[in-house]
């Protein structure tokens, strides 16, 4: 900026109403009036400044599924250059492809009249402001298809740009915030890696059955396993008075259900008739019920604070606790409890057929022997009164 002093020359004869400074602001005045103009113009350029001159209204990639290193495809867009307002005159619009051996076909409407040019070849077209300065009223657009191949560098499971549209200043430079891209997947996406473990949902009717996954007790239904590894593994399903159930299922890293309707042993009878019949000397009418026999067998539940305690039942290792264990018989039963760190537990259980028995306890810790810790202490005092003596 450049700041210009000059001197007016006033009338010695001052008039009678003249008062200093009044023509100092009527020059004022008329300078404001005169940067106005370029003033708003200037606010005018900040405003519009980060907008593009052109909107790309629809695009479409022809062949639409999956393409690999040197397939041809063939790309259309349609551009809205101006609409309510003039394309620049002074800036381009400007397609690159990323294809071998481009060519480009393109036509302009102008207010629903379309002029077609001629096919061009080559990396880049580029329509001038030229071409496109219209009228603020006017509608401009373009269309523009490019037809090529597949760069054979292309990386497979990889996304390729394969078209770029953007503006160009009058400096032929691109506007940054102008620039839409066309990508596209090159080759099948990339597979996403199987987990190493999946999970197991067991289900039955009736619940309450147990559940053995390769020979190991899990638990009763309804039952979900989780980090089970992949691969195959056999399955049975057990409750009494029913047959068993035995299958081998494949597990891959997801949820593998598994629901059982569990059939009744050749042993037990209906428990509901729904129509008179005889079987052998025994009459079942409508509405009677037949108790089955009750299980020769029942279950304990063991559960110990802390957790993690191994259970022996009748000095065999059972499991760790929380757990319950099934298939023990009518009577009584030691239960031993063994924890690192902790006290021994024992004691005695009774087990009735058909019940599962809860038992609960709490783990002592071991003590510690007094005196240990001062070992070391006496140990080193020792050693001093040792060095004095063999210096004396």
């Amino acid at each position: 900026m450049f700041l210009v002093g000059f001197t007016l020359p006033v009338s010695a004869n001052k008039p009678k109403n003249y008062k200093p400074g009044a023509l100092h602001g009527s020059i004022m005045v008329r300078m404001m009036s005169f940067f106005n103009p370029v003033l708003w113009c200037c606010v005018g350029l900040f405003l519009i400044s980060g907008v593009s001159a052109f909107t790309l209204s629809g695009q479409t990639i022809d062949p639409s599924g999956s393409l690999h290193p040197g397939d041809p495809v063939t790309i259309s867009v349609t551009a809205i250059a101006a609409s309510g307002v003039a394309f620049p005159s002074y800036d381009d619009l400007q397609f690159v492809s990323e294809l071998n051996d481009p060519l480009w076909s393109y036509s302009i409407l102008v207010n629903g009249v379309e002029n077609v040019r001629s096919p061009e070849r080559g990396r880049t077209l580029t329509i001038t402001g030229f071409e496109l300065g219209y009228r603020n009223q006017d509608e401009v657009i373009v269309k523009a298809t490019v037809q090529g191949t597949i760069p054979p560098s292309s990386i497979l499971g990889a996304t390729k740009t394969f078209l770029k549209i953007q503006e160009i200043d009058a400096r032929g430079y691109a506007i940054p915030y102008s620039i839409v891209t066309i990508d596209h997947l090159i080759g099948e996406p990339t597979p996403v890696p199987t987990p190493a473990f999946g999970s197991v949902g067991v289900t039955s009717y009736p619940s309450g059955a147990n559940v053995y996954l390769d020979n190991a007790y899990k638990g009763l239904t309804p039952l979900t396993l989780d980090a089970v590894p992949n691969g195959n593994h056999i399955l049975i399903i057990r409750l009494d008075g029913y047959d068993d159930v035995s299958r081998t299922i494949t597990v891959m890293g997801i949820l593998q259900p598994v629901s059982v309707a569990l059939t009744r042993g050749e042993s037990s009878p209906p428990t509901v008739a729904a129509t008179t019949k005889t079987t052998g000397s025994v009459t079942v009418r409508p509405g009677q019920t037949v108790v089955a026999p009750e299980p020769d067998s029942g279950s304990l539940s063991v559960t110990t604070s802390p957790l993690g305690a191994q259970v022996y039942i009748d000095g065999e290792m059972k499991g760790v606790t929380p757990t319950t264990i099934p298939g023990l018989s009518d009577g009584s039963h030691s239960v031993t409890l063994i924890m690192a760190g902790y006290s021994d537990m024992k004691t005695t259980i009774m087990i009735e057929r058909g019940t599962t028995s809860e038992y609960i306890s709490g783990l002592s810790p071991l003590p510690k022997t007094p005196g240990f810790e001062l070992v070391p202490a006496l140990l080193s005092l020792l050693g001093i009164v040792a060095i004095r003596k063999i210096r004396k």
